[in-house]
């Protein structure tokens, strides 16, 4: 006589997901409130009225510079440091009260060397700028 063994079928183990919906609201109130107490800085600077006209700036009020992709700022075809240039704007500014601050930056640069520029400016009190993107 052969002897019958009876296998039990078992249904594959699943995992409980009667929390999952608890769980991701509790996170998504988690990330709201966090979000909500985050206080975003900038650097403040005045903006022109949106209908100004043009401004006319003379070319011997003009400092022209560029901001290059390795974080170095050109100025009269020499490389300078962040606190080098800020100094010979202070300097430029000094003799010239009118002089206007033309910066264009290198798209490939990284995003943190602008605030820093801007935020110097701000404290040797250079407001007076223009940023574009080299093309």
């Amino acid at each position: 006589m052969a002897l019958q063994i009876k296998r039990k079928s078992k249904d594959p183990e699943e995992i409980p997901l009667a929390s999952t919906a608890d769980i991701a609201f509790l996170l998504i109130i988690f990330f709201l409130a966090a979000s909500a107490m985050l206080e975003l800085k900038g650097v403040k600077f005045p903006l022109p009225k949106k209908d100004a006209p043009p401004m006319k700036i003379e070319k011997k009020n003009l400092f022209k510079m560029e901001i290059t992709r390795e974080e170095k700022f050109l100025y009269e075809n020499q490389l300078y440091e962040l606190n080098e240039i800020l100094s010979i704007m202070e300097e430029k500014a000094k003799k010239n009260p009118d002089i206007v601050f033309a910066i264009k930056v290198d798209p490939e640069c990284p995003s943190n060397i602008i605030p820093q520029l801007l935020y110097g400016m701000k404290q040797k009190q250079l407001t007076k700028f223009s940023l574009t993107i080299k093309q």
